[in-house]
């Protein structure tokens, strides 16, 4: 499972913690474990953008989300022998973010769910050429967007997040 997220790096801002809540988060485990991975047939997958993501360079669209989607899949099935990955769909009526996983894991009876939200981060400052930083009086800022993906894994049984990372 690792493998999945090795070269993530670090980021800023992490989003997954306000959409799952603070306690999921809360648990002294949150770790790979060195690797090892409780065999488990099967596997809840959810990928999300948040509110922000429409302002990433480049924009995160659904389009972007399916693909991404049926390519983790692909992915899980071949290299970590899960015999059955469930795409969590979106529920009908509105409720908050950790709601939906919390109805759908039970719902699909999922003991974990691999959990993707992209985001977006803003970074402003002054206008940079090369290592010199511009000064000049025009206010000279400049105002950049990334993506942030963060990905974890959600264990259903108390609501725990076992693993966590991001990278941009």
């Amino acid at each position: 499972m690792t493998a999945i997220f090795m070269g993530c790096g670090a980021g800023s801002t992490p989003r997954m913690i306000d959409l799952v809540g603070k306690e999921a988060f809360e648990s002294q485990e949150l770790s790979d474990k060195n690797g090892e991975w409780p065999r488990v047939p099967t596997i809840g997958l959810v990928v999300h953008a948040d509110d922000t993501a429409q302002n990433a360079a480049p924009v995160i669209i659904n389009e972007y989300l399916e693909t991404l989607t049926r390519r983790t899949k692909e992915f899980l099935r071949q290299r970590c022998s899960f015999q059955s990955i469930v795409t969590i769909p979106r529920l009908s009526h509105p409720v908050s973010f950790s709601q939906e996983l919390k109805i759908q894991g039970q719902l699909l009876h999922l003991p974990y769910e691999i959990v993707v939200v992209f985001s977006s981060r803003e970074n402003t400052g002054p206008i940079k050429i090369g290592e010199a930083t511009m000064m000049n009086q025009m206010g000279g800022i400049v105002i950049e967007n990334s993506a942030i993906a963060e990905i974890g894994i959600l264990r259903l049984s108390d609501f725990q997040m076992v693993y966590w990372t991001q990278g941009w």
